[in-house]
């Protein structure tokens, strides 16, 4: 299945439309603040602002990727 996916993968277009990791979310002050408590509980240290941005832009791109893998498996 992995070796059907690449070759799918391979003729997908790509471009700044297309691409997932090049669409920019806007997120509020106050969820990033939600982030930021949240992750702090976890990982035992203050997180900044910034910190919190970067946890839910990694996020984003991480289910952005599953979702482009299941629409590449469905045959979409």
């Amino acid at each position: 299945m992995k070796a059907t996916r690449r070759a799918k993968k391979r003729d997908v277009r790509r471009d700044a439309e297309t691409d997932l990791f090049s669409r920019r979310r806007v997120v509020d002050e106050a969820f990033l603040e939600r982030t930021a408590r949240l992750f702090e509980a976890r990982m035992g240290r203050s997180l900044s602002t910034e910190d919190a941005r970067q946890i839910v832009d990694n996020l984003g791109g991480f289910f952005r990727i599953l979702a482009e893998w299941d629409r590449i498996d469905r045959g979409e």
